[in-house]
């Protein structure tokens, strides 16, 4: 748990190490500005294994079995201002990976998640300058993460370029001590042809990540939402080539490339603000406290979660719902992909403070 509670400004959280989330090392390279705590200890160079072990996740095609996911509200999370409180966002966490794992101990579920051995890629969602995957949320998963014996320099945080990362308040790191932070930058693999689509995609990804968390924010699109599934066009350099058909059927045909199913482990919705209209950038007055995270292994689940979030917001303001829009996570269920529909699901739906 970590050492102190109250709420502290999204990006002092990211400056000062002694906020209450561990040793510098954890976020020695997500930190603006200079340490004040004890120096990080001596990078270690990333793991770079030739596959990584598949990952226990639940789907739709598992006979009988509802697929695990958690919506956790917190009244401390509902806020568009920069303050975050980093005690509702462990509260919210722990529950939500209690639940998804089946275990007492969120410590337990993240042993699941990672071992000491893994290099784990955290994709953020940072295309908006204006609503993006919170810096403490990504803090609290790094420390959760080390806490399990993850190297911190075997944790990635990336995003399709690193203007996008350093404007949304995380400083870079590409090989210096403590957690690494960086964009793709061009670093793209060959081109490869996965059904109907042909993208490149990111080598931290298909090089030196074993493990994937997915930590995108919750926001309408023209297709409905973009949650987890599409994060991952932040994943390929071409995303453009993906949009046509309201991204249907290209987003669900993405989120079943073999290795971004191989490797997520996690998905870590960020709702603790959202855009209900105008998105993916949004506008000030789009932009509403949802106050929640959602917590599961799978993106279909999550996705489908968070597309009832958007239109709850939307039937308030008396707006049309996005759900018409999102055909692709049909698609993706009927790919075997996970449930679209709560009746596959095992939800845990709950106000934690």
């Amino acid at each position: 748990m970590p050492n102190r509670e109250g709420e502290l400004p999204r990006r002092t959280f990211i400056r000062n190490v002694g906020v209450g989330l561990g040793a510098a090392a954890l976020l020695a390279s997500c930190k603006q500005g200079t340490s004040q705590a004890a120096a990080p200890a001596p990078a270690a160079p990333p793991v770079t294994p030739a596959a990584a072990a598949a990952p226990a996740v639940a789907t739709h095609g598992d006979a009988g079995a509802k697929v695990p996911i958690a919506l956790l509200r917190h009244a401390k999370l509902a806020t568009t201002e920069q303050t975050v409180p980093q005690d509702a966002i462990f509260a919210c966490l722990d529950a939500g990976m209690k639940h998804v794992f089946g275990v007492t101990d969120p410590a337990k579920a993240w042993q699941q998640v990672a071992k000491p051995a893994d290099v784990v890629a955290i994709k953020a969602s940072c295309i908006s300058g204006l609503i993006y995957t919170h810096p403490v949320l990504v803090a609290a998963i790094v420390q959760r993460l080390t806490g399990v014996g993850v190297v911190p320099e075997n944790i990635i945080i990336y995003e399709r370029d690193s203007g996008e990362l350093s404007r949304s308040g995380f400083k870079m790191n590409r090989d210096g001590p403590g957690v690494r932070c960086y964009g793709t930058d061009g670093a793209y693999e060959d081109w490869l042809q996965h059904r109907d689509i042909r993208i490149r995609l990111t080598k931290i990804l298909t090089q030196t990540a074993t493990v994937l968390i997915n930590v995108p924010i919750v926001k309408n699109h023209g297709c409905g939402i973009t949650f987890s599934m599409k994060n991952h066009y932040g994943t390929v350099a071409n995303p453009g080539d993906l949009h046509g058909g309201n991204c249907n059927p290209a987003c669900a045909q993405l989120a079943d490339v073999p290795v971004i199913q191989s490797k997520t482990r996690l998905i870590i919705g960020d709702c603790i603000s959202g855009c209900f209209d105008q998105g993916p950038g949004g506008r000030p007055d789009t932009v509403w406290p949802c106050g929640a995270l959602i917590v599961t292994q799978n993106m279909v689940a999550a996705d489908a979660i968070g597309l009832e979030l958007i239109d709850i917001e939307r039937k308030r303001r008396g707006m049309s719902p996005m759900t018409p829009n999102a055909g692709y996570i049909l698609s993706a269920s009927q790919l075997g992909l996970g449930p679209n529909d709560r009746a596959h699901m095992d939800v845990l739906e709950t106000q934690v403070g």
